[in-house]
């Protein structure tokens, strides 16, 4: 059996005629040609939206703290399990990131917890979507409007997945998500970022166009755009734009191929979480689950032998983030609230390959060796 990578990107030969007409026209670059079609394609899903094409989720996230003015000692709520990109964006600017234990059911933020943590200095809620399953965003946007606060998605990996028929990323104030190479739809490297509050609208785009009022030249509102305030590169590559809108045009059959694949890895295993040998995701999420999918087994030493078990085979199986709050980083600049459900969740968490070249036999072969791995 070859190795089974734990993530790939869906090939196609429209790349390179992407690439070779994007070079065949000077124009086509000039006018980022490739990044319209995609805002196109990305307009019918955030049809109220402001849509910017950022070069990262990292950036989109750095463009909110700019927004709202984050200041030195302002406080910024978010969960601990997350990726940096979710504290790095505010820190870089001296927010203070305020981290909350998950719900272990949902691995998402323990909503419950949040009002303790609230404080004169708190700016924002940060809501991210772990494994692109929504958090309980109705809870989230009562204690922001109860208390004043930006309600900001880290949807990253929520590209597809809907709370309440509303696509993730458009239900706050800010979304953002992620086209890394990580991600089931990807750019390579890119993100995107969504302006939902109006007000936040027109300085997005001088923020985005490096600080100048671009847009409004673009628009013809004014002969000649200048400097106006402070802003930074934050554009999407007309190279990754183009690998970007194949990704887009083909998102339909990778989103349905992923949730297929989500549902024989929930079929094939469900007898080993039935004995408690691992827990799985919940059921009511496996029709929609397409990011990743993962299992919980009973410690971290068993997870870790599993690990090394599956690797003997081929298989490539990754746990995931560490907790913020116990990183250096986070120690320094940072406050916990909760219990250690993140910690606990952190060691005994593993993902299981899920992209769009995997096949069903090499599902079941995963999933046999896991059986196998119990068994011995």
């Amino acid at each position: 059996m070859k190795k089974i990578l734990f993530n790939n990107t869906r090939k196609s030969c429209n790349y390179t005629k992407n690439l070779e007409l994007l070079f065949s026209d000077y124009e086509l670059i000039r006018k980022k040609h490739f990044s319209t079609l995609c805002l196109d394609k990305l307009k019918n899903i955030y049809p109220k939206s402001e849509l910017f094409l950022t070069h990262s989720a990292t950036g989109a996230l750095e463009m909110i703290a700019s927004l709202i003015n984050i200041q030195s000692g302002d406080e910024i709520i978010m969960p601990s399990f997350t990726f940096v990109s979710t504290a790095n964006a505010f820190v870089s600017k001296g927010g203070v990131p305020v981290f909350i234990d998950i719900n272990p059911n949902t691995l998402n933020i323990d909503e419950t917890l949040i009002e303790q943590a609230i404080t004169p200095k708190t700016r924002a809620i940060i809501a991210m979507h772990y494994a692109g399953h929504s958090c309980n965003m109705t809870a989230l946007k009562n204690i922001c409007e109860k208390y004043n606060l930006i309600l900001i998605e880290d949807a990253a990996v929520g590209f597809g997945s809907y709370h309440m028929e509303e696509p993730l990323g458009s239900i706050g104030d800010f979304g953002v998500i992620s086209f890394d190479v990580t991600k089931h739809i990807t750019a390579i490297q890119g993100g995107l970022l969504i302006v939902n509050n109006k007000n936040f609208e027109e300085r997005a785009y001088t923020i985005y166009h490096i600080g100048t009022n671009r847009n409004a030249f673009q628009k013809g509102e004014i002969p000649y755009y200048e400097w106006v305030d402070i802003g930074s590169k934050y554009q999407m590559n007309e190279l990754n734009a183009a690998f970007l809108n194949e990704q887009l045009c083909q998102s339909e059959d990778i989103l349905k191929l992923r949730i297929n694949l989500s549902s024989l890895y929930y079929a094939e295993l469900k007898q080993l979480e039935e004995s408690n040998k691992l827990r799985l995701i919940p059921e009511i999420l496996v029709s929609t689950n397409i990011h990743e999918f993962y299992i919980i087994l009973n410690s971290k030493k068993e997870r870790e032998e599993l690990i090394i078990y599956l690797n003997k085979k081929n298989i490539e199986a990754l746990f995931h983030y560490i907790p913020l709050h116990k990183t250096n980083m986070g120690l320094k600049t940072g406050r916990y609230f909760g219990s250690n459900n993140t910690e606990d969740i952190s060691q005994r968490l593993l993902r299981l390959p899920l992209h769009s070249e995997l096949i069903p036999d090499e599902i079941r072969y995963i999933t046999s060796s896991i059986q196998d791995f119990f068994k011995n």
